[in-house]
């Protein structure tokens, strides 16, 4: 079969018409020096994108993944390093794996990926060694020290790779807490920053991540010229997600099913219809300047009947379009409640924007909504009562 040679951006089938239960990623490239150090990772994420257990993380001091998945090899068949991939043993959880290269303290020593040419990833069948795909990448970079190669990612029924190539400072610290992990001394010899959830800052950039925040936790993200907040479910029920907003000139009001918005008009928010069935309901911000506060709640109509929205595992989950996706479930078992508050930004600062888990519920069996003031500050069972 004719190896395909793949480009930045381009995604293509691995196992769709092959019926093969081991992938390869085979790894090369020449540097200006030996030494610079370059090692191999992969993270096993799950649906949002979030490495949720440390064994997840594939790296130079554990080679083996749970269910041995993934397994991380040196020097083999022309390959500097190799990883492994058995497709029937990846977990249920893991719908992407993301293959990595970093540069061991690249900024403590003052090299990047500018030192290093023709890196070359090979995808091929390590039973038959039939070559199946290849991705040149990395000739666009200079300063970065950590690259995300590419993607293995399931997609109805199958496994495909999408070629991301791309590059960002930090190193391998940088990658852990891009893929929602902490960081510490195992990880990297380096001295890691303080651990948070505050991701990297680098002038001029903005450092990709996906996490999931706890209770009453709140992060800083990259203010974008659009952010979305899409309203997740699991169950039958019909759930509404709202939106309540304070613009910049201290105008209150909401978006939701009667009210869907507009991206033309103030406040420049829009609601992507009335789902009216289980799933999905997603609210887009057309110009996050015009704006100083929104509350994102769900709303379950009194022919739903009772049960708990964290048993419906109701969740929003907020994307500045720039990498920063950040998810809010619920950790609270209610099951008397028509509304949940579940997360509020903060708009008012120049260049970020403050996303928060609030997670408040309405009274037992009370209609009424919340309401968002002036000053950002909400209540729950003091707004309109809602009838759908």
């Amino acid at each position: 079969m004719i190896n395909v040679i793949i480009a930045k951006g381009q995604k293509i089938d691995v196992t769709k018409g092959r019926g093969i239960e081991e992938i390869a990623i085979g790894l090369t490239w020449k540097t200006i020096s030996p030494e610079v150090d370059i090692n191999a990772s992969a993270f096993l994420l799950n649906s949002l994108g979030i490495c949720t257990r440390d064994e997840d993380m594939i790296f130079y001091n554990q080679h083996i993944s749970r269910e041995q998945a993934v397994i991380h090899t040196g020097p083999e068949n022309g390959s500097l390093e190799i990883i492994r991939i058995s497709v029937k043993k990846i977990p249920p959880d893991i719908e992407k794996i993301a293959l990595t290269l970093t540069i061991h303290e690249g900024e403590t020593k003052g090299q990047s990926f500018s030192n290093v040419s023709d890196a070359l990833c090979r995808i091929f069948n390590p039973v038959s060694g039939e070559e199946l795909a290849s991705f040149n990448f990395g000739e666009d970079l200079n300063k970065e020290t950590a690259i995300v190669i590419g993607e293995l990612y399931f997609h109805k029924g199958e496994w495909k790779f999408n070629a991301v190539g791309s590059g960002f400072n930090g190193g391998l610290t940088a990658l852990v807490k891009n893929f929602g992990l902490e960081v510490d001394e195992t990880t990297q010899n380096e001295t890691p920053a303080e651990i948070d959830k505050t991701p990297l800052t680098i002038p001029g950039t903005v450092t990709p991540m996906k996490l999931e925040l706890k209770k009453k936790e709140k992060i800083n993200i990259h203010k974008s010229e659009k952010v979305t907040a899409t309203l997740e479910w699991e169950t039958k029920k019909d759930l509404d997600l709202y939106c309540f907003y304070v613009t910049k000139n201290n105008e209150v009001g909401k978006i939701y099913y009667r009210n869907l918005g507009s991206p033309y008009n103030p406040p420049y928010i829009q609601l992507d219809g009335d789902a009216l069935v289980h799933g999905k309901e997603t609210i887009i911000i057309h110009q996050p300047e015009a704006l100083r506060f929104v509350l994102f709640a769900a709303y379950s109509a009194i022919k739903n009947g009772f049960g708990s929205f964290k048993s419906m595992k109701v969740r929003a989950v907020v994307d500045n379009h720039q990498g920063q996706v950040v998810a809010t479930p619920l950790h609270k078992r209610n099951s008397f409640s028509y509304w949940v508050a579940i997360a509020h930004i903060d708009f008012t600062r120049p260049n970020e924007m403050i996303v928060s888990h609030v997670e408040e519920y309405s009274r037992s069996m009370v209609e009424r909504s919340p309401v968002l003031y002036e000053d950002g500050s909400f209540k729950m069972n003091v707004g309109i009562a809602e009838f759908k």
